[in-house]
């Protein structure tokens, strides 16, 4: 999202624990592993990335820039056209990261990001 991507598009949704069906053989993941003999199916991290961005940043946002010192947390910050400020971090380190966000219209705020957690602040602009 940082480097202009204005959408996602995955290969597939839902695949069998193998990883097809596929008319090419390319066996891989999916968002959605489905066991058709127990009837059941798995959501995978990556369902879970997917939903928590289509859940927060709504359609029509816009990306804003986002200034981050720590090269263990990943983020990336838009307005929404309801004029909300959605910033969503990932600490993709394996130990508690502790992250400063600041606004200087706003104020700042002082967070505890778990270890390998995606997280969202929303506030008003």
């Amino acid at each position: 999202m940082n480097h202009w991507g204005i959408g996602w598009v995955d290969w597939n949704l839902v695949l069998n624990k193998a990883g097809g069906p596929n008319w090419i053989n390319n066996y891989v993941d999916a968002p959605i592993i489905v066991n058709p003999e127990t009837d059941e199916f798995f959501k995978q991290p990556m369902y879970y990335a997917l939903k928590h961005f289509s859940r927060f940043v709504e359609r029509g946002s816009v990306r804003i820039d986002l200034n981050n010192d720590l090269s263990n947390v990943k983020s990336t910050a838009f307005v929404t056209p309801s004029n909300e400020v959605v910033v969503v971090l990932y600490n993709q380190n394996n130990k508690e990261e502790d992250v400063v966000l600041k606004d200087p219209n706003n104020g700042s705020v002082c967070l505890k990001l778990l270890p390998y957690s995606i997280n969202t602040i929303i506030y008003a602009q």
